[in-house]
């Protein structure tokens, strides 16, 4: 049964507001919310479950119905514009942040406020989806990194069962975690014209001072040591190798070690040099490998446990030879996501392919870009973004082996 709930986002621990019950746990937690009344969108509802409910439910989405009679890739491209217009949105309004700060510190609060409560979350719980924009022009403006950053801390904090005004603090630390960079352009400009060990030590220590510069940013906003603790802790490593001061573990808060985390993240899907950034499986895979001991080990694990062993937006080639984009997870299943394929014989017969009802059919391997056709790539991901989908199902522990 495929339900969606009238309730706000942080007042139940579903990943998002509309799911298709799967287990017994799920709907015992339903039942305990004791909500009036609760939607059921039959098209998306098996059909046995259908029947059972048709009789005494809530009328079904009507948006649900209308896409019955549309192909699920006409659905899924609609879907990608009317969200990212509300992450554009939110990217402006981020935008905005920057520019009332420093002068009027009071305003920049007021909007940081507002945003994450009416954009921030509203990205993070899309009611069949939450679609993540993740890549445009290489995460070039901090805005789309604030925001990126934002939506990937609530969905672990989501995960890892947080309470609701800790993931208001999360979202809001993790917004203005760079706050501080572009006081710190001219310098870092300014030695990027050198060459040579001193020009480097200058970058790295105008580069280190960020840190510092957000957490006083973000205290002259007024906001506590619940929201400027994490933004001192996004460069720290739970085995004691980041920085400012090269915490371990148990000495940085839950929001810190997500913070951490979730950045490190999108900045491998997004390096400053264009064409060497990762696909979310190839980052995904590089967290779990060679990054592995930068994280607390439950907090990796959420995490992967979240985004699935091919997050949406990672490239993929099927057992039976076609390529592919994921775009949505399987949660119950990690390694059976459902994928956009795409045929080069056939460019207008694009399809959705679940992998969890199709025996037989499974995924060979991740690819890089540099391995998916130039035609094929624009086709898959138009304007070069990428897209996360999270499905809504109960959360499983991710195949660890398949990494």
């Amino acid at each position: 049964m495929y339900v969606q709930l009238e309730t706000g986002w942080l007042r139940h621990p579903f990943p998002v507001n509309s799911f298709k019950i799967t287990t017994a746990e799920q709907l015992t937690a339903l039942a305990g919310l004791k909500l009036k009344a609760v939607q059921v969108d039959l098209s998306k509802s098996d059909v046995q479950d259908a029947e059972s409910v048709q009789s005494d439910s809530s009328p079904a989405n009507p948006t649900g119905a209308a896409d019955s009679y549309r192909s699920d890739t006409e659905v899924w491209r609609d879907r990608v514009l009317a969200v990212q217009s509300q992450f554009l949105g939110a990217v402006s309004v981020f935008d905005e942040v920057q520019a009332q700060l420093p002068a009027s510190p009071e305003s920049a609060r007021a909007l940081t406020d507002t945003l994450v409560v009416q954009q921030v979350v509203k990205l993070a719980q899309e009611r069949d989806i939450s679609l993540h924009l993740l890549a445009d022009a290489g995460g070039a403006t901090f805005g789309i990194h604030g925001v990126n950053v934002a939506v990937l801390s609530l969905l672990l904090g989501k995960t890892l069962g947080l309470r609701n005004e800790v993931l208001q603090d999360l979202g809001t630390s993790a917004l203005l975690h760079d706050i501080g960079k572009p006081s710190l352009n001219i310098l870092a400009t300014a030695c990027a014209f050198n060459q040579g060990s001193a020009a480097v030590l200058l970058r790295e220590t105008a580069y280190a001072r960020h840190v510092g510069e957000s957490v006083a940013l973000a205290m002259s906003m007024g906001y506590t040591p619940s929201v400027t603790t994490a933004i001192a802790q996004h460069h720290e490593w739970a085995d004691g190798s980041g920085f400012p001061l090269g915490l371990l573990e148990a000495d940085m808060d839950i929001a810190g070690q997500i913070l951490a985390l979730t950045n490190n993240f999108e900045r491998l899907c997004n390096l400053p040099e264009l064409g060497n950034e990762m696909t979310p499986h190839e980052a995904i895979a590089a967290l779990y490998g060679q990054y592995r001991q930068r994280y607390a080990p439950d907090v990796l694990k959420a995490f992967v446990q979240t985004l699935g062993v091919y997050p949406p937006g990672s490239l993929v080639e099927l057992s039976d030879g076609r390529l592919g984009v994921v775009v949505s997870v399987n949660t119950s299943q990690s390694l059976k996501p459902q994928v956009l394929t795409y045929d080069a014989l056939a460019p207008q017969k694009m399809q959705h392919v679940d992998l969890l009802v199709h025996v037989g059919l499974g995924i060979r391997r991740g690819l890089t870009r540099n391995q998916v056709p130039r035609k094929t790539l624009e086709v898959l991901q138009p304007q070069r973004r990428l897209c996360y989908f999270f499905d809504s199902s109960a959360v499983k522990a991710a195949e660890k082996d398949s990494l």
